[in-house]
């Protein structure tokens, strides 16, 4: 038998991966496929709105009901902008991927007013459905490569657990370079009528979603077991679901309970045996560690931060903060950045 090409080769960061344990179980059953669907080139000022629409699949795979979109910098800087969620800086071999596919602008600075992508995509109809893109103001170049993840069976109770956002920076991994220089090969050949090499550029889409997700939880270790948890019981994986794509709704545990079709005391035993803690406290915490992560970023305003994680008082949201972290959000700010 002949030895794979190198681009299919994993590396040894990589083929550690996950030990087997029930999120991977639940990434592997997925059966994530995808592909490339533009390669971008920019100059600042420009600024996009993209989301990766069913359509845009179609060209490699029947349109699929979970989509992962990512996007791969290859050369220059961009900063990434969700509703409520702290803004991304991003450069040369830096991933970031949207296990939601949640819509959001791609930018050299956010003050550039942004288009629609869709309006400035010109199809390469021999490209396989890959379109190439070349658009802004002639300065500071920056480019791209986009592309997405689909699964006809999503496990909806591990997405429940996955932030919006998810970043792979090239100090973050040991396979930055490799991963560039795969990508860019599968492309190449991927543009030459290569079926197999469209296979590659998924499989290395998927590697580099788990070692993602691999990351995240490994940063986030209680949310492991949360993880394990909502898979274990999926009415319980639906209500944390729920939490995590409406977060800033009054919730109350009748309510919640109400949401997926149980009493409240039955829901409210449920969820505490399932995850240790009561439900609403539970929703506070996960507040809080959303905070913390646009605390990170010195321009977010803290009374806006406190706002928009539900508290109806900056002085409300300082004490939780305190309780939960040890520090006021100003003085764990300052602590955090000052490390940096």
């Amino acid at each position: 038998m002949l030895d794979p090409p190198e681009f299919l080769i994993e590396p040894p960061s990589l083929q550690r991966g996950f030990q087997m344990n029930p999120v991977s179980d639940a990434l592997h059953s997925m059966r994530l496929t995808g592909g490339i669907f533009l390669e971008a080139r920019f100059t600042a000022p420009w600024a996009i709105r993209a989301r990766v629409a069913p359509d845009d699949c179609i060209p490699f795979m029947q349109a699929p009901k979970q989509i992962i979109a990512y996007h791969l910098i290859t050369v220059g800087r961009c900063v990434l902008q969700l509703e409520g969620a702290a803004n991304v800086e991003l450069k040369a071999g830096d991933l970031v991927l949207l296990p939601r596919n949640t819509p959001h602008i791609l930018a050299s600075t956010l003050d550039t007013e942004a288009v629609s992508v869709d309006q400035l995509i010109h199809a390469d109809a021999a490209n396989h459905g890959s379109s190439r893109l070349s658009y802004g103001g002639g300065g500071e170049p920056t480019q791209l490569i986009c592309g997405f993840l689909g699964s006809a069976s999503p496990n909806k109770s591990l997405f429940a657990m996955l932030p919006q956002v998810l970043t792979l920076t090239t100090e973050d991994w040991g396979a930055a370079e490799w991963i560039q220089s795969s990508l860019r090969f599968a492309i190449q050949e991927s543009s030459r009528s290569q079926i197999d090499s469209r296979v590659a550029v998924a499989k290395l889409a998927e590697m580099l979603f788990f070692e993602a997700v691999r990351r995240y939880f490994e940063l986030h270790p209680s949310l492991r077991h949360d993880a394990a948890a909502a898979m274990h019981d999926e009415l319980i994986g639906r209500a944390l679901l729920i939490l995590q794509t409406r977060p800033l709704e009054h919730w109350t545990t009748e309510s919640l309970a109400r949401e997926i079709g149980l009493s409240r005391s039955c829901f409210a035993d449920r969820f505490t045996r399932e995850l240790g803690v009561p439900p609403m406290r539970y929703l506070a915490s996960r507040r809080l560690e959303q905070a913390s992560i646009r605390l990170l970023d010195p321009h977010e305003n803290i009374g806006q931060i406190a706002y928009e994680s539900g508290y109806e008082s900056e002085a409300a949201f300082n004490r939780a903060f305190k309780r939960h972290y040890g520090a006021p959000p100003a003085t764990w700010r300052r602590n955090m950045i000052g490390r940096n």
